[in-house]
């Protein structure tokens, strides 16, 4: 099976590369990037901290070489980035704004939509996981893992279009596929957990050697419960999980409190586990983050609590790009290391 690849390389200075078709993959590893003129030290720069960020993305260069990007966009594709990119390099006066790269893609003078397919080649669904759209994929036998986005839920709001959050880049930057438990309506989050550990065996099956589960709110409970039902995972990251709703709307905040103790106390040592949570959650009934410290010493769970990090509140602060520089680093580190680095910490 052929893949197109799709790790992105900062190179100071930019060679000429010709984009691959989405019919025709390289067979051989490729590293799509802006094509052209050198990328001078700030766009260099920029390009670099481009690169850590979630879909969708995209970079451009102005006619002065000043470059602009933008990430971690909802949407069903990079249409939203790829305007607002253009459009933050136009108001800096450098017009003509040239688009470079679109997701994970080179579009160097071509037409984006002619290059960059909606599915990336040969990306099958895995169980109940879809690929991301519009983002390549290197496959099972040549990535370093497979990350699973898992996004929360809105009474009332199809959620499947949403963003991952920024700091999923990380991994995709380490090379790393991407993909996505949906769910329209969230009614038997056991279902899906089991759902979910289902698809986590079958990409085992398919050969990725690492496995890691990531949701903000819903998708983190779910994350958690698969783990819990067995899901053979390296890691799991936990944002502001929820299942419950909003405190003020609980009939008996006791059950929410009591229903995320199950489901802590019930992961088993193997997988390294990060949860964060963050100040002024209105999902938050309290004690939670406690309750994850005592389930990790009792248990021998390998555990990073992240509890209300300063600069950072609300249930969706996790999607932060603040958030993704400050934290990201170290909670990839610990999932990939086990090792603790500042300033992620107890």
């Amino acid at each position: 099976m052929r893949w197109l690849i799709a790790t992105l390389v900062l190179t100071a200075w930019i060679t000429t590369a010709e984009a691959q078709a989405p019919a025709q993959p390289a067979p051989q590893p490729a590293t799509p990037q802006p094509v052209g003129q050198p990328l001078n030290t700030e766009a260099a720069r920029l390009f670099n901290d481009f690169q850590n960020f979630a879909p969708h993305r995209a970079f451009v260069v102005g006619a002065d070489g000043k470059a602009s990007w933008w990430a971690g966009v909802s949407g069903p594709d990079p249409t939203n980035a790829i305007a607002s990119a253009i459009k933050r390099c136009e108001e800096r006066g450098s017009q003509p704004c040239t688009l470079h790269v679109v997701n994970n893609y080179t579009v160097t003078h071509q037409d984006w939509r002619q290059l960059v397919p909606a599915r990336a080649a040969d990306a099958p669904d895995i169980g109940r996981l879809r690929p991301q759209p519009y983002w390549s994929m290197r496959g099972p036998q040549l990535a370093t893992g497979l990350i699973v986005w898992s996004h929360g839920y809105m009474a009332g709001k199809n959620a499947t279009d949403s963003a991952p959050q920024s700091w999923v880049g990380r991994f995709t930057r380490l090379g790393y596929d991407l993909y996505r438990f949906d769910r329209e309506w969230i009614s038997d989050w056991a279902s899906d957990a089991t759902a979910l550990a289902a698809a986590v065996g079958k990409a085992r099956e398919m050969g990725y050697r690492r496995v890691v589960l990531a949701g903000q709110s819903a998708g983190a409970w779910v994350s958690l419960a698969a783990a819990m039902r067995g899901a053979k995972v390296d890691g799991v990251i936990s944002i502001a999980a929820a299942h419950h709703g909003t405190v003020d709307k609980m009939r008996d905040t006791t059950r929410a409190r009591s229903e995320w103790q199950q489901v802590i106390k019930g992961l088993k040592p193997g997988p390294a586990i990060v949860v964060v949570n963050f100040a002024d959650d209105t999902y938050d009934v309290g004690g939670r983050m406690a309750d994850a410290k005592a389930a990790f010493i009792a248990s021998g769970v390998t555990g990073l609590v992240i509890d209300d990090p300063d600069g950072f509140k609300g249930h969706g602060a996790g999607a932060e790009s603040g958030f993704a520089r400050k934290f990201g680093p170290c909670i990839v580190a610990f999932v990939e290391t086990r090792k603790k680095q500042v300033p992620c910490g107890d």
